[in-house]
């Protein structure tokens, strides 16, 4: 989605350059006495702190428009008043760095429409403060009156990612202790950031609740910028582990998960369709004759081969599929929620279109890839699953080639 972005400033300097670092176009207007009926078309304002923008700010904030506020000036008094705004943010614009400052602000709040966070609380003045607060920050949420409600969110497949989960510590069926122990038996403090709200400061509280696998805790009632602040500093590194983290679980020739990262999401995605009662299906996939292409054309042309079946694969698959590379030219797809039916369909379908599609080597050459594929279906542990359809891959192989075997 492209965010467009209104700078709205006198300072026509700082607001030129900035313009020129946003990562979407921005337009200017530096006139302070523009009127919101002029500019409610945009995403993000960018806007001088001043009285002839004080209006405007007010209108466009009952928009439920993102709005960071800039000033010069860096006293108690401005501070409040600008804080009285529901605004997203603003910048002191008094020192050289004052323009990346604004900048990675932007990215935040484009980065956050991706971001999803589960609230866990019975309190629903609780619950409209923080919905209030995430929605100037552009992040999605998800609201739980215990957890019961919340483990039953995260244990269903089909559930939205979450990337940060808040909770209570007085809650009925389920308090906020009993969910983060619970939480933790599942997810590392990396996947999943847990912030604790409470009214109480009992520093033994706090000790038992960090100790059971929260990452931060805060009371209530909060001041908004401290609570804003855990929360982004929470998303950031969880986005920095992430980074980490899929760096080490991507094949770098294909651009798809690796072996690694196969182990470790089927294991969860297992147990949670184990848990929902749902079906699964695992298929091993191998290029035939895969070791001729390399002989006769090279480990380029061979590479190139591996990428066009990765490429092929995908766009036959659900974005709720997970596709590896194997290694050396195997590939597995993890099929959750497919029946027996289903995949056999499905693994068919990738068998037909892999061998219909035409890899070129070059100008005067093509050839026809094709692949054998073993599905096992009958829900087991990763690995028995595994060495099933590994096994059944090798029989179609044997009787052929191009086909598809099932249990």
């Amino acid at each position: 989605m492209l965010y467009k972005t209104l700078i709205i400033d006198n300072d026509t300097r700082f607001s030129h350059g900035l313009q020129e670092s946003l990562p979407d176009f921005a337009t200017i207007i530096s006139d302070l006495s523009t009127t919101v009926d002029r500019v409610l078309e945009y995403d993000i304002y960018i806007i001088r702190f001043d009285p002839k923008t004080d209006t405007l700010i007010q209108e466009l904030a009952k928009n439920n428009k993102l709005i960071i506020i800039l000033t010069n000036k860096d006293t108690q008094s401005v501070r409040e008043k600008i804080l009285t705004y529901n605004i997203t943010d603003y910048i002191v614009t008094n020192c050289q760095i004052s323009k990346i400052f604004v900048v990675k602000t932007v990215q935040r709040i484009i980065q956050n429409s991706k971001k999803t966070i589960l609230i866990v609380d019975d309190s629903k003045v609780i619950l409209n403060k923080i919905t209030m607060l995430l929605k100037i920050q552009n992040i999605n949420y998800i609201e739980c009156n215990n957890g019961k409600e919340a483990l039953d969110y995260l244990d269903n497949p089909e559930s939205k990612k979450i990337d940060l989960l808040m909770t209570d510590y007085e809650m009925p069926i389920i308090n906020g202790y009993e969910l983060v122990k619970k939480i933790r038996d599942n997810y590392s403090l990396e996947e999943l950031p847990i912030l604790v709200l409470s009214g109480s400061e009992d520093t033994y509280m706090i000790s038992r609740f960090l100790k059971a696998g929260a990452n931060d805790y805060i009371t209530k009632p909060f001041l908004n910028e401290e609570f804003l602040a855990r929360i982004n500093n929470a998303i950031s590194l969880s986005d920095m582990f992430e980074k980490v983290k899929n760096m080490a679980m991507t094949d770098q020739l294909t651009g798809l998960h690796n072996r690694t990262y196969f182990y470790d999401a089927g294991v969860k995605v297992l147990e949670m369709l184990q848990r929902a009662k749902q079906p699964l299906a695992i298929a091993m996939i191998d290029i035939d004759n895969f070791k001729k292409i390399n002989d006769t054309y090279g480990h380029e042309v061979g590479d190139r081969a591996l990428i066009h079946v990765a490429s092929t694969i995908t766009e036959a698959l659900r974005k709720s599929d997970i596709f590896v590379r194997f290694g050396g030219e195997e590939f597995v797809i993890l099929l959750p929620n497919c029946s027996h039916e289903n995949a056999l369909k499905t693994t068919n379908k990738i068998c037909k279109i892999v061998a219909d599609s035409t890899f070129t080597i070059d100008k005067q050459t093509s050839i026809q890839i094709t692949i054998s594929i073993g599905v096992a279906t009958k829900t087991d542990t990763v690995d028995n699953m595994l060495n099933t359809a590994d096994k059944l891959m090798y029989q179609a192989k044997q009787n052929g080639k191009n086909r598809v075997y099932t249990e």
